[in-house]
């Protein structure tokens, strides 16, 4: 038997048990469930035995590190959600922590401002796991943030009955959209109350709106019709987000960037900026 399967067992032969044990192993068990693996599927693809896996998830059996990282890493769990883990297992959080402001993201913040300047003339937003917004380019604060902005949510902002929800002559189906990859990530995030709470709110907002049936060839992406006077502006929205991120909110950060899907769109954002600027 390895070391790792005993390493709990008492004097008497009988393995001992204890709350950070059964915590660990009751959201373990959940996470698995949730990704659709059995104890046999996770095992393969963690390359621990599975006896092992049942045996931490009744709480029989205390991990070591090696054993929490393959089986985080096995089920593809987001950062914030594996430190829970591996603070639920007795063992320091793997990855760094810190604010958007923190000094150490200073190479990390300088990029994502040289992105969104270059992404102008058209609008471009970073946003949180909560969708809470973080930054935006001068398009995009023209765009959407004029007066009478007052919130720092994009869901409660664009979903809300309002000023936003008025100018996307195509909300039924953007909105719709949106809904569903929130249920994508809340998901992702099962323990998360902020998200499963911003989920419920989403699902509220649309309650008296029906979902429009849509073919699957029309949501390839997200495509926003903005009503801005008597002009339609026809726009597509793509994601960047950093690749094998060693923090946690760099795992979380995304930018949404709108562009132009005709010449129409193009000249609109051009000529929306350049009278922006001072005479």
């Amino acid at each position: 038997m390895p070391i790792e399967e005993i390493q709990d067992i008492g004097v008497a032969g009988i393995k001992t048990s204890n709350v950070a044990n059964t915590a660990f192993g009751r959201m373990l068990k959940q996470w698995r469930q949730q990704r659709g693996q059995s104890q046999l599927e996770l095992s393969l693809r963690a390359d621990v035995s599975q006896k092992h896996i049942s045996f931490i998830e009744t709480g029989r059996s205390r991990p070591k590190g090696e054993t929490v990282r393959k089986v985080v890493e096995a089920l593809e769990i987001p950062l914030r959600d594996q430190n829970k883990l591996y603070e639920m297992a007795g063992l320091p959080a793997r990855f760094v922590d810190v604010t958007y402001n923190a000094a150490a993201l200073t190479p990390y913040r300088e990029a994502i401002l040289r992105m969104l300047k270059q992404q102008d003339p058209y609008p471009a937003y970073v946003v949180d796991r909560w969708w809470n917004l973080v930054e935006a380019n001068e398009a995009g604060k023209m765009l959407f943030m004029a007066p009478g902005f007052d919130t720092p949510n994009m869901v409660d902002a664009f979903m809300a009955p309002g000023a936003f929800r008025e100018m996307v002559e195509n909300f039924d189906e953007v909105a719709w959209a949106f809904l569903r990859r929130l249920r994508a990530e809340s998901l992702q995030a099962p323990g998360d109350e902020k998200m499963q709470a911003l989920l419920k709110r989403a699902q509220a907002y649309l309650q008296d709106i029906p979902e429009p049936q849509i073919s699957g060839a029309h949501e390839l992406a997200l495509c926003p019709r903005l009503r801005i006077g008597d002009a339609v502006i026809n726009t597509v929205t793509m994601v960047a987000q950093f690749s094998e991120p060693n923090a946690v909110i760099l795992d979380e950060l995304r930018l949404e960037l709108v562009f132009p899907a005709d010449d129409e769109a193009a000249t609109f954002f051009e000529s929306m900026v350049e009278n922006s600027k001072p005479a």
